[in-house]
């Protein structure tokens, strides 16, 4: 079979930064919006709706960023380069086709992304598919942050679903981040909550100081993974 040419993948984090912003477009376009107390008001925005926006928006983030590490993952299986150089050095030949890359990837012939997934939720599964392939990569930098992106699942999954599960996942997170007294949440604690909150630990003494909440916490790191990533 003939190989074509390699995809491109410079694109790919341009258009999530730009999805990045967004989400934070969105968030800044709420918050300068009046508040309202009672939802009998004609004016305004009440908190618990401004809350809900927030929780989609971040659920909106998690997509595109799992989305951003399928979509370049199989086009530097493809050999895709930056247009800056840079490219995963491959163990193997390179894939064929961004079909055939998924189905190396999934280790699947049958493989179609329109009604199958790759793992990119697991960062261990990530780092492990990547380290098979290639000599060397840059998925590396998820290591260190491995914990960080856990706990953006568990907020996630939180806003998505109201199962018992995601209710204990979410609550361990809080207690993550925040190590409330006793371990417990104040009633009507949800994912917005945590997203308004400020960091007190865990995304570095630059964003404790300058009082960062989660959400943008979570931007930063993003961005900061994508440059690595498609430098």
């Amino acid at each position: 079979m003939p190989v074509g040419r390699p995809a491109k993948v410079d694109h790919v984090r341009d258009e999530f930064l730009a999805e990045i912003d967004r989400a934070v477009g969105l968030i800044a376009a709420i918050g300068s919006l009046p508040a309202k107390t009672k939802q009998s008001a004609k004016l305004g925005l009440h908190p618990k709706h401004s809350g809900q926006i927030m929780g989609l928006a971040f659920m909106g983030l998690i997509a595109t960023w799992e989305e951003f590490l399928e979509r370049t993952l199989v086009r530097y299986l493809t050999g895709a380069k930056t247009d800056g150089g840079y490219a995963p050095q491959l163990k193997i030949g390179r894939a064929n086709s961004l079909a055939h890359a998924y189905e190396l990837l999934s280790l699947n012939p049958n493989y179609r992304p329109e009604s199958s997934y790759l793992k990119v939720t697991d960062v261990r599964w990530i780092q492990r598919i990547a380290d098979f392939y290639f000599l060397n990569h840059p998925y590396g930098c998820l290591g260190n942050s491995s914990q960080l992106l856990k706990q953006a699942n568990r907020i996630r999954n939180r806003v998505a679903h109201d199962s018992t599960k995601c209710k204990a996942e979410f609550k361990d997170a809080v207690v993550f981040f925040l190590n409330p007294t006793g371990g417990t949440l104040k009633q009507g604690y949800g994912p917005a909550s945590l997203l308004r909150e400020s960091v007190q630990a865990h995304f570095g003494a630059q964003a404790v100081t300058a009082g960062v909440n989660h959400f943008d916490a979570y931007v930063g790191l993003f961005r900061h993974l994508a440059g690595r990533i498609v430098p």
